[in-house]
C-alpha cells in the first residue's frame, strides 16, 4: 500500500490473511508463508468474516511511505469482542517490533489508545517500507474483522458522523425509557415497565456492540463483554414477548399460540444461564451452543411475535397491525446482524451491523403504537360502555314491561276470579235477608257486619285492581287520573294532600305510566314512613323536562340510608331508566324530593 498525501487508504485490497487452526503460528511462520505466497488475499471492498471460529487469525499488509516526511497513521480494528489482539511490525532491516497486546481479556486501560475500537498508531519515516502482521484471537465468537487505515487526524474526524448518529440513537432509547417509566407511574399499566426494561436491554446491547459499555461501564472487568451481549439478548427476547402479549391482549382464551409464546418466553429467560456460566468457566462446546443459540433465538423470537400478531389481526384485533409492522422492521435489522455474525454476509450500515438502526426504528414505531393502543382501548371502552348502557336499558325495559304485564294479569285475575267470587258470596248472603227477622238481635248485628265486610273487601279489591291497572290513566290521562287519586286520598287519609300541576306539553303514554308509578310510590312512602299531616305533590312539564316534587312536614330520614328502602330503590330504578335525576333533602322538619326527567 503506497502511502501518499491522501487521508485514508483502501488497505483491504492490499491485505492477506491466514487461519491458524493449530494455534501454533508465530510472526516468523507468517513471514515464511508470505514469502512462499501461501497467504490468501482479501477480495476488494470486503470484510474478513468467517462466522464462528475456534482458530487464530492473521492479517498481513505492506506499507511504503512515498513522501519525504514522516507520516502518522492509525490502524483501526473496528470489531468488538476480540479476546486478544496484537500488531507486529517487520521493517526493511528484518527487525520485528511487537506492539502492545490488547483485547477484551485485558483491562481497557491496556489498549494502545483509549478508544471504543482498537486503534494502533503506525509511524512511517520518510520513504520507509514495512510489513505489518495482525494476530487476532476471537475463538468462541464470530470471526469478523473490519479494519481501516488512515492519517490520525483524518481517522478521528471521519468518526464524527458515526458518533453523531449513534448519539441520536442513544437519545431516542433514553427518551423511550424515561417516557415509559413516567407512563407506568401515571397509568400503572405493566406494559410500560416491561417495555422500558426491553429498551434498556437494547440500549446496553448496542453499547456493547460498539464497545462503549467496556469503555464507560466496566473498564476493569475483562471477559464480561464476551457474554454480556448474549445475556441481554436472551432477556430482551423474553421481555419483547411479554410486551407483545400485553400489547395485542393475547390470552389463553383468545389465542391458540398463547402457550407457545409463554413457554418460549420462559425458555429465553432460562437460556440466560449459559452465558452466565461461561463467565466462570469457558468451554468451546458451550460457547458454540451459546453463539448459535443467541443468533437463532433472535430470529425465532421475531418470527413467533409476527405469527402471534398476525393471529390477533385475523381475529379482528386491529391494533395488532402496529406490532406486526414494528416486528417486520426489527426482523430486517436482526437478519442483517445475524447474517453478518454467521459470516454469510458483510453488509454494514454507517459502520454498524444494521441492528442498531432496526432497533431504533422499531422502538420509535412501537412507542408511537403504544399511544395508538390507548386511543384504541379508549374507543373500545367507550363502545363497551355504550353496549352496556343499551343492555342495561333493554334489561330495565324488559323488567318494567314484565312488571306491567304481571300487574295487568293480576288485576284481571283479581277482577274476574276473586271479584266474581266475592260478588257471589254477597248475593248468597243477601238472599237470606228476608229470614233475618227471626234472628236474635246479636245475629242480626253479625249479619250486618258480614255484609259490610264483604262490601269493604269488594271495594278494596277494586282499589287494588285499579292500582295494578289504572284504566282511568289510559282513558282520561295522567292529570285526571292523579286528581281522582288525590280526591280519594283526601277522603281516606289522615294527611292533607295538595296537588299542583302545570303540564304544558303532552306526554307519551309509556312515560305517563312511569310518572304515575313514581308518584304512587312517593305517596306510599309518605303514607307509611313520614308521619306527616300535610303533604304536597307538584307535576310540572315543559318542552325540555318534566319535574316532580313532593314535600311533607314529617319526621324525615337519613338520606345516606335511602338505598335500604325498597320504595326509593324502585323510584331510582325508574328514574335511571328514564335518564333523569333524583334530589333528596330531608331533616327532622320534613322531606323534599325533586325528580327531573328529560322530555
Amino acid at each position: 500500500m503506497l502511502i501518499n498525501s491522501e487521508n485514508t487508504f483502501d488497505i483491504q485490497s492490499k491485505t492477506f490473511y491466514y487461519e491458524d487452526k493449530k494455534l501454533n503460528a508465530t510472526v516468523d511462520t507468517l513471514i515464511s508463508l508470505k514469502k512462499q505466497s501461501k497467504l490468501q488475499s482479501l477480495a476488494p471492498n470486503t470484510t474478513l468474516n468467517k462466522g464462528f471460529t475456534q482458530s487464530y487469525w492473521w492479517l498481513a499488509f505492506d506499507l511504503e511511505n512515498t513522501l519525504n516526511e514522516t507520516v502518522n497513521l492509525f490502524f483501526n480494528e473496528k470489531s468488538n469482542g476480540l479476546n486478544r489482539l496484537q500488531l507486529f511490525k517487520l521493517d526493511s532491516t528484518g527487525k520485528i517490533t511487537a506492539m502492545q497486546q490488547t483485547g477484551d481479556h485485558f483491562r481497557f486501560s491496556q489498549r494502545p489508545i483509549n478508544y471504543h475500537t482498537y486503534l494502533y498508531p503506525i509511524k512511517l519515516k520518510a520513504k520507509e517500507k514495512a510489513t505489518y502482521f495482525l494476530w487476532a484471537d476471537k475463538r468462541g465468537q464470530n470471526m469478523v474483522i473490519p479494519f481501516s487505515l488512515g492519517r490520525d487526524f483524518s481517522m478521528i474526524h471521519n468518526e464524527v458522523s458515526f458518533f453523531i448518529l449513534f448519539g441520536v440513537f442513544v437519545g431516542i432509547y433514553l427518551f423511550a425509557i424515561v417516557f415509559n417509566i413516567l407512563l407506568f407511574v401515571s397509568l400503572r399499566d405493566k406494559i410500560h415497565i416491561y417495555y422500558a426494561l426491553y429498551v434498556f436491554c437494547m440500549l446496553i446491547f448496542n453499547l456493547e456492540d460498539e464497545g462503549f459499555s467496556f469503555q464507560w461501564l466496566y473498564p476493569n472487568i475483562p471477559n464480561l463483554q464476551d457474554y454480556l451481549r448474549h445475556i441481554i439478548a436472551f432477556a430482551g427476547s423474553a421481555l419483547l414477548v411479554q410486551v407483545m402479549q400485553l400489547f395485542v391482549n393475547q390470552t389463553k382464551e383468545n389465542s391458540s399460540l398463547y402457550f407457545l409464546a409463554n413457554g418460549y418466553k420462559y425458555l429465553c429467560y432460562s437460556l440466560m444461564i449459559i452465558p452466565i456460566f461461561l463467565l466462570f468457566k469457558a468451554n468451546f462446546l458451550w460457547e458454540k451452543i451459546n453463539f448459535y443459540a443467541a443468533n437463532f433465538i433472535a430470529i425465532i423470537t421475531v418470527i413467533i411475535l409476527i405469527a402471534c400478531a398476525a393471529e390477533r389481526i385475523i381475529k379482528g384485533y386491529k391494533i395488532a397491525w402496529y406490532y406486526l409492522i414494528a416486528m417486520l422492521i426489527l426482523l430486517l435489522g436482526i437478519l442483517n446482524y445475524v447474517l453478518n455474525a454467521m459470516g454469510i454476509t458483510t453488509f454494514y450500515i454507517y459502520n454498524t451491523t444494521g441492528l442498531v438502526i432496526g432497533l431504533t426504528v422499531e422502538i420509535v414505531f412501537l412507542s408511537f403504537a403504544l399511544t395508538q393502543r390507548y386511543n384504541f382501548l379508549k374507543n373500545q371502552k367507550k363502545i363497551l360502555e355504550q353496549q352496556k348502557a343499551k343492555l342495561e336499558i333493554a334489561l330495565v325495559d324488559d323488567v318494567f314491561t314484565a312488571q306491567e304485564n304481571e300487574r295487568t294479569r293480576l288485576a284481571q285475575d283479581l277482577h274476574d276470579d276473586l271479584g266474581g267470587t266475592l260478588s257471589a258470596i254477597k248475593l248468597n248472603i243477601t238472599a237470606f235477608k228476608s229470614n233475618i227477622s227471626d234472628l236474635s238481635e246479636k245475629n242480626k248485628q253479625f249479619y250486618a257486619q258480614t255484609i259490610t265486610m264483604i262490601e269493604k273487601a269488594c271495594l278494596n279489591l277494586r282499589e287494588i285492581a285499579h292500582d295494578l291497572m289504572p284504566k282511568n290513566l289510559e282513558k282520561l290521562g295522567l292529570v285526571t287520573a292523579l286528581n281522582e287519586q288525590f280526591i280519594y286520598l283526601r277522603q281516606t287519609s289522615n294527611i292533607n294532600y295538595e296537588f299542583v300541576h302545570d303540564v304544558q306539553n303532552s306526554i307519551n303514554p309509556e312515560l305517563e305510566l312511569s310518572i304515575y308509578r313514581i308518584i304512587k310510590e312517593l305517596i306510599n312512602n309518605i303514607e307509611k314512613h313520614a308521619y306527616a299531616n300535610k303533604a304536597s305533590v307538584q307535576l310540572l312539564s315543559n318542552e325540555q323536562q318534566i319535574v316532580i316534587m313532593t314535600e311533607d312536614n314529617g319526621i324525615g330520614f337519613d338520606v345516606n340510608k335511602k338505598a335500604e328502602g325498597i320504595g326509593l330503590n324502585n323510584i331510582s330504578s325508574r328514574i335511571n331508566y328514564l335518564k333523569g335525576a333524583l334530589y333528596i333533602d330531608s331533616n327532622k322538619k320534613g322531606t323534599t324530593i325533586t325528580i327531573q326527567i328529560p322530555h
